[in-house]
């Protein structure tokens, strides 16, 4: 998940126009003509055809459930979408089905509507949804969109790497010191146990895991300076250069764990669902998954998740809702999952997906899906994930005190 130091601008120029008023034409993202018929944008990212095809039948599909409605999709690049949707709804010309993220949901809020008022008057049934999932797209209590995929985190492994090593595989109920003695004893002859990132997502739920702690406070305040969040990110950080059972970071590549363990050079990487199918494909080795390893409270991790919403310049709000029930739903969900595009947030699907997932799956979901917790985070979230990698680097390598770095991200983000 990239970010851009830029969004930090988007918002504030969202934020302007919001009070201020662009005058953009309310029509742009939705209308309905005298026949009754209704266009909807939606803005959706995308990474080729193939994907771009499958949310364009997701839209069609739209249209077949509700004949009066027609999806007009637009797609772009992940890496972009999120700065040009805040620059389309400080402009007030955004379209009026938004695709957002839970970590950067908080940042959006100000330019979607609450949809708790039409969930109730169009009888959605939000019980069939993953609760982390579904609470993910919550701010200060109000719903904000209906997920369509789920993300909790879990632990991949190499099965070749651990038996050659005779270290016991990762299973329910490994504990912290079982995954500190096998990172250490899979440390060797130039490759690392674990490959560790200042990542948000995969980081923070080790941290969870190990020392109880989020990076936000449940009151939605920073808490990057919090004993525990202090402790759990000095332990983290100390895996790579105190107990060099994860490798060195050279740059600031997101992506750099995960090839490290494909490539064979690490034995585990903490991941979500997204990324099991193509790292099933692409590694050489037989992947093996468990849930994280277990701290003072038990087993627990973090998820994230994407779903969609509703701009507050969409001028047709109630047939927006309508669309999004269709690509919330169990047929286009089923699909998706079915073409690996999605592990899907209504657990009625997900087994589209588990049928072509690695064998153990299913279990190391089903169990990461009972201890998650959405992420929380804060309206700068995305510059927070930002300055993570950029500050955090030094830290992992040992240049930088784990006390320091975390004191600059916060003040820098909350003002203290």
């Amino acid at each position: 998940m990239k970010r851009t130091v830029g969004r930090r601008a988007a918002a504030a120029a969202l934020g302007l126009c919001l009070v201020a008023g662009c005058g953009a034409d309310s029509s742009v993202g939705g209308s309905t003509d005298d026949s009754g018929r209704t266009v909807l944008t939606w803005m959706m990212w995308s990474g080729g055809t193939a994907e771009r095809d499958s949310w364009q039948a997701a839209a069609d599909a739209v249209t077949k459930a509700h004949p009066d409605i027609r999806v007009k999709l637009e797609t772009t690049s992940f890496d972009d979408y999120f700065t040009k949707i805040g620059t389309r709804m400080a402009a007030e010309s955004s379209p009026c089905i938004v695709s957002t993220q839970s970590l950067r949901v908080a940042a959006l809020k100000d330019g979607m509507r609450p949809l708790d008022d039409l969930i109730a008057a169009q009888g959605a049934d939000t019980g069939e949804f993953d609760t982390a999932a579904l609470e993910g797209l919550q701010v200060d209590g109000a719903q904000y969109g209906l997920p369509y995929d789920s993300g909790p985190m879990v632990m991949l492994y190499n099965k070749e790497r651990f038996a050659e090593a005779g270290v016991a595989e990762p299973r329910e109920g490994w504990t912290i010191a079982d995954f500190e003695v096998a990172a250490d004893r899979l440390s060797t002859d130039g490759v690392h146990g674990f490959s560790a990132f200042p990542g948000d997502l995969a980081m923070f739920s080790m941290i969870r895991t190990r020392a109880g702690a989020q990076p936000v406070r449940e009151n939605g305040e920073l808490g990057l300076t919090a004993p525990a969040v202090e402790r759990g990110i000095d332990w983290y950080t100390g895996l790579v250069h105190e107990q060099r059972s994860a490798p060195p970071l050279a740059g600031n590549d997101s992506t750099f764990p995960v090839n490290q363990f494909i490539a064979g050079n690490t034995a585990m990487v903490v991941d979500g669902p997204w990324d099991i199918l193509h790292v099933s494909s692409e590694s050489d080795f037989d992947l093996g998954m468990a849930p994280l390893p277990a701290g003072p409270d038990g087993t627990r991790t973090l998820s994230a998740g994407s779903g969609f919403g509703i701009a507050k310049s969409c001028p047709v709000p109630e047939k927006a809702f309508a669309a999004i029930k269709v690509l919330t739903g169990e047929k286009v969900l089923t699909t998706l999952a079915a073409e690996g595009r999605a592990y899907p947030a209504r657990p009625a699907t997900q087994q589209a997906w588990l049928d072509n997932a690695p064998a153990g799956a299913a279990e190391a979901l089903g169990t990461a899906a009972e201890t998650a917790e959405s992420m929380r985070t804060t309206p700068e979230w995305p510059q927070i994930s930002t300055d993570l990698v950029q500050y955090g680097i030094p830290v992992f390598n040992g240049a930088t005190p784990a006390e320091a770095f975390l004191a600059q991200v916060q003040s820098e983000n909350s003002g203290g």
